[in-house]
């Protein structure tokens, strides 16, 4: 893979206007944020495309339809798929995607794990 790796974050959208301004500002820079509009009736399409995001609106229903529109609109040598309700930080895709640019890794996953006893991280 070439020095300059040129990566897309794929955030799947529906009715996220109080958590994308957060969201947004994490993606590290130099990343495209790809906002899937999956319906928002709540401005979201157009708060991401005020906040800098690219924004594809994906009309079928559901997480999957999301990704995949965004997988489909992508141009980069890398796509992140990432929540876009500010469960997790966009800004930890960094270390992940340095595995694939190191050509380390041609796929890396992440998951949420509890930390210590009781209940899971809220939207884990």
């Amino acid at each position: 893979m070439s020095e300059t790796v040129t990566v897309d974050v794929v955030l799947p959208c529906l009715n996220e206007a109080e958590a994308l301004p957060w969201v947004l500002s994490r993606i590290p820079a130099g990343w495209r944020a790809l906002v899937v509009d999956n319906g928002s009736t709540d401005g979201s399409a157009d708060l991401a495309r005020s906040l800098g995001a690219s924004v594809v609106r994906e009309p079928r229903r559901g997480f999957g339809a999301a990704c995949h529109a965004g997988l489909l609109a992508s141009e980069a040598d890398v796509v992140c798929f990432c929540d876009c309700d500010a469960s997790l930080d966009p800004g930890l895709l960094a270390g992940l995607v340095a595995a694939v640019a190191a050509g380390e890794a041609d796929l890396v996953l992440g998951r949420r794990r509890p930390r210590g006893r009781g209940a899971w991280p809220a939207h884990a």
